[in-house]
């Protein structure tokens, strides 16, 4: 049985291996194509940008290519009739999703722990650039960044780089939450440890009762004493979904800042660590489509059909994700969800094999 199991998990592991790499280059390819003009004006290069954005199109595709790599090799097995054998011999269904357990949900922890190791600093690195996408997803008027520093409100509107911030507005409050004055900065660079201001003007709000009143410039050197620095400034900025684990999981807390509310970081927090159960379910599903066995059968029409079925299984919880995201739908059905209906879908199918 044990050198089943490893010829079995061989062949996924080889397989798998071939698809992310062939997927992410693909991929990546397209996307470099894509953003071809701001590759060139920004000074960069074709293979830095295809680099930077491996992890993130990972994070997106791994579970779809875990899916296809089952389903190859069940195709494999059938055409060269692995799988009557493997039936002759007692192996049933049940017994080959069992085996390749193992392979499938190792395969998938390992892509987590690479996505929360490899994906933040990649994505800080273009955040940095301010290149294709996080030209809209980094910090822009449209998108702008609220943060709650010693009590006061900072916003900033602008992205200078990794190490700086313009157009920022500071909101200081009295003890009862009243703004009392505001200070209008031009420009905020990082100097380990604090951020130096420039441009900076201050409107007195307290006590005007009524009066009307103008920004006065602020003369001498500006400073801005705070906790954050060009690190935090970039996770602070970034989607819930390309964070690590352990910052989804600091910003998913009361109290803490982030560009989404503390819901979306449990969300995506969740969604990620329940990432090699959705690999388990979906090889007992695949497992229990692919007993096909017929003299002429080649699984191709199967293969075709559990490609679908992954796509449906991303797309509603693609769905669900949205929901959660956005405060539509609580955390725990947004997850269990799409685990729930296809598990019972999937061990349905495989107690049918069973049965015929």
């Amino acid at each position: 049985m044990f050198s089943i199991a490893r010829y079995i998990s061989k062949i996924f592991i080889f397989t798998w291996l071939t698809l992310v790499f062939g997927f992410l280059a693909l991929i990546g390819l397209l996307d470099s194509l894509a953003n071809a003009g701001d590759i060139l004006s920004n000074g960069g290069g074709t293979l830095r940008y295809m680099m930077l954005r491996a992890p993130v199109i990972f994070d997106r595709i791994f579970v779809f290519t875990l899916v296809v790599a089952t389903l190859m090799t069940f195709v494999k097995m059938i055409r060269q009739h692995e799988l009557v054998a493997l039936l002759g011999f007692g192996i049933s269904a049940t017994k080959q999703a069992l085996i390749l357990t193992p392979a499938v949900v190792g395969a998938s922890i390992i892509s987590v722990l690479f996505i929360d190791t490899a994906m933040p600093p990649a994505v800080r690195s273009l955040q940095a650039w301010g290149i294709g996408e996080y030209k809209i997803k980094n910090i822009t008027a449209d998108n702008p960044l609220w943060l709650e520093d010693k009590g006061h409100i900072v916003r900033a509107t602008e992205r200078l780089g990794f190490e700086g911030l313009a157009d920022l507005k500071f909101f200081y409050r009295d003890e009862e939450g009243s703004v009392v004055r505001i200070r209008h900065v031009e420009k905020a660079v990082y100097q380990n440890p604090n951020w130096s201001l420039t441009g900076v003007q201050e409107l007195v709000i307290e006590g005007a009762d009524g009066e009307t009143r103008t920004l006065t410039p602020v003369m001498g050197d500006q400073i801005w004493e705070t906790r954050q620095t060009p690190t935090s400034i970039a996770r602070l900025a970034a989607e819930p979904r390309d964070l690590s684990l352990w910052e989804m999981r600091n910003f998913s807390k009361r109290g803490n800042s982030g560009s989404r509310p503390s819901f979306a970081y449990k969300f995506w927090h969740a969604h990620r660590i329940t990432r090699p159960l959705a690999a388990f379910i979906l090889l007992i599903a695949c497992a229990a489509l692919m007993q096909r066995t017929g003299r002429e059968d080649t699984g191709s029409k199967t293969l075709i059909i559990g490609i679908f079925m992954a796509f449906i299984f991303l797309i509603f919880d693609g769905a669900m994700a949205t929901f959660a995201a956005s405060g539509g739908l609580a955390v725990l059905p947004a997850i269990a969800m799409p685990l729930l209906i296809f598990g019972i879908s999937a061990a349905f199918m495989l107690l049918r094999t069973e049965t015929l």
